[in-house]
């Protein structure tokens, strides 16, 4: 397929949550078309230098990035840096995190045990293979077990909070994560804000906000032109992309239709000095 002007700016492998690993990623943006992808995964940048080596071989230019999780008024919060110059430093930092998934998992399958579900945390960390084990990963294994349908029904029904099996994370402040991010040079950007509106923008501006995730598909057509006009009137990036696991509405197969323009990318560069 002839690549278009058509990026994703932001995915996920099995360095995080994603089921495919980068190289098989980065082939499957490829025949979809995609001349640059985003890979973004959580918490974690150990999946960039395989991704940078295969991006040549498919024709794919690799945008390096990461998805730090953060707790901020008892409510999750994803920032996403982009083109991180220190990565060695940036995964150092982030051992903590991935260090902290273990426990937590291991608290969330307990709780699971003591509810009748036959599941053991070791069956966890192989379906998280290199990655720290998160809640996707078992809710995967929920699924092929048939304990429920979908991943949406686990997350409705086990993962999410208030749910019978939810365990809440210890993350980076808000503050903590936008200073790592600008320490180690990366451009910084909130990822699917949703619903929290201008009140998250006018929040995150005096700690170095640079973009918004304007282009999600969680986001609605409202959504999408609220965040488009705070990033016009700011100032600010303007980026977006599939946020493609592998899995999303329980089919694996690239969602083209969730790419954006080259045009973000020239921005994105320019802002990083590329």
């Amino acid at each position: 397929m002839t690549k278009q002007n058509l990026i994703d700016l932001h995915t996920h492998s099995t360095a995080s949550d994603g089921i495919y690993n980068p190289v098989e990623l980065i082939q499957i943006a490829s025949s979809a078309g995609i001349a640059a992808l985003g890979l973004t995964d959580h918490d974690s940048v150990a999946g960039l230098a395989e991704g940078i080596a295969a991006a040549g071989k498919y024709g794919v230019e690799l945008v390096p990035g990461v998805e730090i999780t953060i707790l901020e008024d008892q409510r999750e919060i994803h920032i996403l840096g982009y083109y991180p110059q220190d990565r060695d430093r940036l995964h150092a930092e982030l051992e903590d995190i991935r260090e902290e998934r273990h426990s937590r998992m291991k608290k969330i399958v307990d709780k699971l045990i003591k509810q009748g579900f036959e599941i053991n945390l070791n069956e966890v960390l192989v379906e998280a293979g290199p990655s720290a084990p998160g809640r996707l990963h078992l809710a995967r294994i929920l699924v092929k077990k048939k304990y429920v349908h979908t991943l949406d029904e686990v997350f409705k029904l086990y993962l999410n909070p208030d749910r019978a099996a939810y365990v809440p994370r210890r993350l980076m402040t808000l503050k903590r994560a936008m200073q790592l991010l600008y320490s180690v040079g990366a451009i910084i950007v909130i990822a699917h804000p949703g619903i929290m509106g201008k009140k998250i923008i006018d929040r995150l501006l005096p700690l170095g906000l640079q973009g918004i995730e304007v282009f999600h598909p969680d986001h609605s057509a409202t959504q999408k032109k609220l965040y488009l006009h705070l990033a016009q009137v700011n100032g600010l990036l303007i980026t977006g992309g599939s946020d493609f696991h592998g899995d999303r509405e329980n089919t694996t197969g690239y969602p083209r239709h969730l790419a954006i323009s080259g045009s973000y990318l020239n921005d994105l560069k320019k802002a990083a000095g590329i």
